[in-house]
């Protein structure tokens, strides 16, 4: 099973300095997925005044809090009580208005047409069935309201590096064994399919990569977990940009018909 308790055990290192495996998320991975959704909403001319927005998955709130600095009416929907508590208290620190709710993806507490945008990055490889999120996204958003996703493609590189480097092997393991498993993975022709099953009409995917060159992101790796460089220099140098490439990740999204 996933560990998805983890995030239970570990909330209050959401915003803390000490570094751990939400460094990653928060110097490596959100970064490149907010400039993303910038890139696209500059491109379509979006007025973001006034919009209502959700944000899945939300975790400690560090997307959720970039957007709400934009002066979207802003929501944050985790399963997890104490990383909610560590978000609220966080975005109160900086003065920032979010509407932080305990739920699930798979039901959401929220009416129909009820929302302008949907994010939910990082978030569909940790659950039995991401299909049923993406129904509920589509039930919520109003129609041509815009769905953002990023995930893990189901493919050897991505078990070599997400599974096998990161989680297994003990010379470069970062994070716990059971955060990820393989088999959760998504392919994007698959989610392109439950995206066009639902009703949302894909726009745009494009794959992340970390780095520019593998030898050097593995010696990288175990400079680190031998202590030679910290959490904050290895996510500075892994560097994660947009790739035509999607063998490993991905980000994209869709407007709901």
């Amino acid at each position: 099973m996933i560990d998805n308790d983890y995030y239970n055990r570990e909330a209050e290192s959401w915003w803390s300095e000490k570094e751990g495996p939400f460094a990653i998320i928060r110097y490596t991975m959100n970064p490149v997925r907010f400039a993303y959704v910038m890139k696209h909403l500059v491109h379509l001319s979006y007025d973001y005044r006034g919009k209502k927005v959700l944000d899945v998955g939300c975790g400690g709130g560090f997307l959720t809090e970039e957007i709400a600095k934009f002066g979207l009416e802003t929501t944050g929907l985790d399963p997890s009580t104490p990383t909610l508590r560590a978000a609220r208290r966080h975005a109160a620190a900086m003065d920032l208005r979010i509407d932080y709710q305990e739920g699930f993806g798979e039901e959401l507490p929220f009416p129909d047409s009820h929302f302008d945008m949907v994010f939910c990055l990082d978030v569909l490889e940790h659950v039995k069935d991401f299909r049923t999120i993406v129904r509920e996204v589509r039930r919520v958003l109003k129609p041509g309201g815009y769905f953002f996703f990023e995930t893990v493609n189901r493919t050897l590189l991505s078990w070599f590096i997400v599974i096998f480097l990161f989680q297994k092997f003990p010379l470069t393991r970062l994070i716990p064994r059971d955060i990820h498993k393989w088999k959760h993975f998504i392919r994007p022709r698959e989610l392109s399919r439950a995206l066009e099953d639902s009703g949302i009409r894909l726009e745009d995917m494009q794959g992340i990569m970390p780095g520019y060159n593998f030898t050097y992101n593995v010696f990288l790796l175990r400079k680190m977990v031998s202590n030679q460089i910290s959490f904050h220099d290895l996510c500075s140098r892994f560097r994660c940009h947009e790739s035509f490439y999607k063998g490993l990740c991905y980000v994209g999204y869709g407007v709901r018909t």
